[in-house]
């Protein structure tokens, strides 16, 4: 997968300019849609409040700000649609979970229920792509625009890196499509490990 970007050229756009240009052209994505691939099995969310209880150890109330995000992540999701386009993304996740996963799975899980359709895959299905280095995490926006995110040593994001190739963007998003198809419903997941009770003890 790393040998798909080798080469290609790339605009890198760091804090609010990429946040910018993501908000840019994300409501003009089409019915290509939006896909992500999320590798990473940390990162720092400070200014998310939920994140901050769950970085505290206070799952219960962690758990409970994010259930109170339902009306506008569901409200969001009815946006996207008469946009004319869907969500997608698979998430890599690698045993045993770091916090920062419990929590984000939890977040994917409300995000599924609600339009964000997400599936996982675990880290060994992967690995056969990664003799050069874990994947990157990518997000496509339609056939336009791709971006290659960007993390300092912490896991907190600093940008991203913006492709306009379009042959290089089908490309990597048929491989995260791929995987997709491979990965497994979240909800199903979360009922197989027992992660919906692990979430109601905390």
């Amino acid at each position: 997968m790393l040998d798909m970007l080798a080469g290609a050229s790339g605009e890198r756009l760091l804090g609010d300019a990429y946040l910018a240009d993501f908000e840019e052209h994300f409501w003009k994505i089409g019915p290509s849609g939006f896909w992500k691939l999320e590798r990473l099995q940390g990162f720092l969310e400070p200014k998310d409040d939920s994140w901050v209880a769950s970085s505290q150890g206070d799952w219960r109330t962690s758990f409970t700000l994010l259930e109170q995000r339902r009306e506008s992540l569901s409200r969001h999701y009815d946006k996207i649609r008469a946009h004319g386009f869907e969500t997608w993304r698979i998430r890599v996740v690698e045993p045993p979970l770091t916090d920062y996963m419990r929590w984000e799975l939890r977040l994917l899980l409300l995000r599924d229920e609600l339009g964000g359709y997400t599936r996982v895959i675990d880290s060994g299905r992967v690995k056969q792509f990664e003799a050069h280095g874990v994947l990157p995490e990518l997000i496509t926006l339609g056939d336009d625009v791709m971006y290659e995110l960007l993390y300092d040593d912490n896991g907190l994001q600093q940008g991203g890196i913006r492709y306009s190739q379009r042959e290089l963007i089908v490309r990597c998003r048929e491989f995260i499509q791929r995987l997709y198809g491979e990965g497994e419903d979240i909800r199903g997941y979360f009922t197989r490990e027992g992660l919906l009770a692990d979430s109601e003890q905390h």
